[in-house]
């Protein structure tokens, strides 16, 4: 059953359904199963991470809270961008 899968197997079950892409999948598992370390990446989140983090974003120092990170940074970026 999805709610009772972990983060990796929810992605791979998710993915596997037709036109459910990793981002979808990654909203779901974050928002609808409290996957907190899944980190949905939309464009204001490409944006955030080619900014702040060219060498890119260090995943394992923020483990197993990214989706947690993620939406303080989505926050952040947009309400500065007003």
């Amino acid at each position: 059953m999805l709610c009772e899968a972990d983060y990796a197997a929810a992605v791979e079950a998710l993915t596997g359904l037709c036109g459910v892409g990793i981002k979808v999948a990654n909203c779901v598992s974050l928002f609808g199963l409290h996957h907190t370390d899944a980190f949905p990446v939309d464009v204001w989140m490409k944006r955030i991470l080619t900014q702040y983090y060219p060498d890119g974003y260090p995943y394992d120092r923020y483990s197993p809270y990214n989706g947690i990170y993620q939406q303080f940074m989505f926050a952040w970026y947009r309400h500065a961008q007003k």
